[in-house]
């Protein structure tokens, strides 16, 4: 993946979809070395479209649910 993330190039631009307002929370995470959805280039479309942060997961790449499913777990649990 990490082969195919240096040599796929795409804008990184939020896409067209208009997000409904909701009272519901909403969690966005992302790996520590995530090359597809690196959390410089999520936080500002994050916060901008969804109003929220983005929780970065250490030691991790782009399959956080594989590597920390232990993490994640615990992520959602919180307050």
């Amino acid at each position: 993946m990490t082969l195919v993330a240096r040599h796929a190039r795409s804008s990184g631009a939020p896409g067209a979809a208009v997000l409904p307002t909701r009272p519901v929370p909403r969690l966005v995470v992302t790996g520590e070395h995530d090359v597809f959805l690196p959390a410089g280039r999520l936080v500002t479309a994050v916060r901008g479209r969804l109003g929220t942060g983005v929780d970065v997961v250490p030691g991790t790449g782009h399959l956080v649910v594989e590597e920390r499913p232990d993490y994640l777990s615990a992520l959602l649990e919180r307050p």
